[in-house]
């Protein structure tokens, strides 16, 4: 799979903003994504073509209304 700093999105969760890596569109208003880090820890998989680390382990679904817009990391 081709992975593209395009596919980053900041999203609000809680009133707690991070980076998502939205890798599959379930529906219209549903998506399927991972969290992007910038620093390394335990547990996470570093991905070249966006020079960021994902939890893989963390996989969650996130609604239109959560993602505020594209992310310029």
């Amino acid at each position: 799979m081709d992975i593209y700093s395009q596919n980053i999105y900041e999203v609000v969760e809680n009133n707690i903003r991070k980076h998502v890596l939205i890798i599959y569109n379930i529906s219209e208003n549903h998506y399927v994504g991972l969290a992007v880090y910038t620093t390394k820890s335990d547990n996470l998989t570093y991905i070249d073509s966006i020079n960021r680390f994902v939890d893989i382990n963390d996989l969650q679904e996130y609604t239109k209304r959560n993602i505020k817009r594209i992310s310029l990391c």
